[in-house]
């Protein structure tokens, strides 16, 4: 399967304060790129929907080299393939005009029935990535051990901004919970530089969750909690 490669120039939004992208945007990114060369190769989500199936991201590793600024000219590249029985990888990578890289993911995925809510094998499935390999491209990030109970936790709401096309929350608000709620007093010198996140379960419109955070040096840990149970787990590398 070939390589996608598009442009992308930096919007004024997709910016914080200091005219720089702020993290989640890259996840936005990183997601326009799967629909893109998936749909490319006869897998995106008009497939899935046709075929009863829907993709579901369960764990991201991202790395954050120089955060592209305002106005500025970028190149993504992405590719997928096969991770295990039921799992897709895909990396992206993104570059300046020169060809440095500014960031890079690795980014799992699982194809699941919408009838039975299951993962569904690839292989049942015959999806082209079907053997194909997709070795990954960053580093685990290794977290240091947290304290038995957090040092702040905090109440939120999803809200309707946070669903996406599938009914649930998107992925990068999970980031955006996490970080926003991350009292100031309490967060690490620098910006995130490493981020690991782990979805553990559906997270849908006007759930209550709770946002527990620890911190040990640089690093944070951030977990958001339910009734139900777990939702999502980020680490955060600040530098």
């Amino acid at each position: 399967m070939e390589d996608l490669t598009l442009t992308h120039t930096i919007t004024s939004y997709e910016c914080s304060a200091d005219h720089l992208m702020k993290p989640e945007f890259f996840m936005h990114l990183c997601q326009e790129m799967a629909e893109e060369h998936a749909d490319l190769n006869n897998l995106g989500y008009g497939w899935a929907v046709e075929n009863h199936k829907i993709w579901v991201e369960t764990r991201g590793n991202y790395e954050f080299f120089r955060r592209p600024g305002w106005k500025e000219t970028i190149s993504l590249r992405t590719n997928t393939g096969q991770a295990g029985a039921v799992q897709a990888r895909r990396f992206v990578e993104m570059t300046d005009k020169d060809g440095n890289v500014l960031a890079r993911a690795d980014l799992l995925w699982v194809l699941i029935d919408i009838d039975t809510r299951r993962p569904f094998p690839i292989k049942r499935a015959q999806l082209s990535i079907n053997g194909l390999e997709c070795p990954p491209i960053t580093e685990e990030l290794v977290c240091p051990e947290w304290s038995e109970q957090p040092f702040a936790t905090c109440a939120h709401t999803a809200s309707r901004r946070d669903i996406d096309f599938n009914g649930h929350i998107n992925n990068s608000a999970y980031l955006v919970w996490a970080l926003d709620t991350l009292p100031l007093e309490l967060t690490p010198e620098g910006s995130p530089t490493r981020v690991h996140m782990a979805f553990r379960k559906e997270c849908m419109l006007d759930t209550p969750v709770q946002v527990e955070h620890y911190r040990n040096g640089s690093y944070t840990h951030h977990v958001i909690n339910s009734a139900e149970g777990i939702r999502a787990e980020v680490d955060v590398l600040w530098a």
